[in-house]
């Protein structure tokens, strides 16, 4: 089971999913899908070094006005830091290598990031290693390239809207096979869009559409949404999970509805059943389930 799909190197424009459905079918199906809604979710919430133990990074800073691309009519006098990396190893585990950049109003209520460098189509580059879904180690190349825009709307709420564009290969560290493949979210059509509360545990509603294949599985298009916001629990592990609120997921005809629960999640409409807190937890704790 991959953290995330990808086919890796170059630019991305080549690796794109294909226009298809994925199964909607058996509660293995809904499982494998939240896995990768939270995947996407947490796509738009990776954050950039702002420092090298080693390696080297260059920084060039300038202002500027700036039409955002995400949030419609809204043009503002923007600061912003262009971020060069050349093997810069955070203090944690991902080294970093390409361009990023990042800026915002000075009020601070609009911000941006930009992945990669759209001019040279060359994605940001991030190395690491981990597990994969079978809790083996592996190495993981992962490249970035799109925008990720937030609207700070108060002090506990933000809007995240972003297309992006991402690539993994992940190779166990023992030998073997790589899994490779691809994840986008928002990049041909709307944006993929989350509105974050943090009061109290957090909420988190969503909208918009993800895309995504690998070699483990063909993968397709699914599209989200919460006609009841996600209320978050911390597993003891400290990840957020759902704990109450609605998710509809669709492809093609077919649409599951996940009603959270203390338990779990009630599953209806092509899917039925129930799925146990504990696979929940996994599925908001791991990722992509392909």
């Amino acid at each position: 089971m991959l953290l995330l799909a990808a086919c890796g190197g170059g630019t991305l424009d080549s690796n794109q999913a294909p226009s298809t459905t994925v199964s909607l079918a058996t509660a293995a199906d809904a499982l494998r899908e939240l896995g990768n809604t939270a995947y996407a979710v947490g796509l738009l919430q990776l954050s950039l070094s702002s420092m090298c133990s080693s390696g080297t990074y260059t920084v060039a800073t300038g202002s500027t006005t700036r039409s955002f691309a995400y949030f419609t009519g809204v043009t503002e006098a923007v600061s912003f830091a262009v971020n060069d990396y050349s093997g810069c190893v955070e203090s944690g585990n991902p080294t970093l290598t390409g361009v990023a950049e990042a800026g915002a109003t000075d009020d601070g209520s609009y911000s941006f990031v930009v992945r990669g460098s759209y001019s040279t189509a060359a994605p940001l580059q991030v190395q690491s290693s981990g597990t994969n879904g079978s809790g083996a180690a592996v190495n993981i190349a992962r490249s970035e390239l799109g925008t990720v825009e937030t609207h700070v709307i108060s002090a506990t709420q933000s809007e995240i809207r972003s297309g992006l564009q991402t690539s993994i290969v992940q190779t166990p560290q023992g030998g073997g096979a790589a899994d490779d493949g691809n994840f986008s979210v928002g990049v041909n059509g709307p944006t993929f869009d989350v509105m974050v509360d943090s009061s109290g545990d957090g909420s988190e509603t969503i909208a918009g559409a993800y895309s995504y294949s690998s070699s483990v599985c063909s993968g397709g298009i699914v599209t989200a949404a919460t006609p009841s916001a996600l209320l978050l629990t911390p597993s003891t592990g400290g990840t957020l999970y759902a704990s109450g609120g609605v998710l509809t997921l669709s492809s093609g005809a077919n649409t599951v509805t996940y009603t959270f629960n203390s338990s779990g999640a009630t599953l209806s409409g092509s899917i039925s059943g129930s799925l146990s807190s504990t696979q929940v937890e996994q599925a908001f704790a791991t990722g992509s389930g392909c």
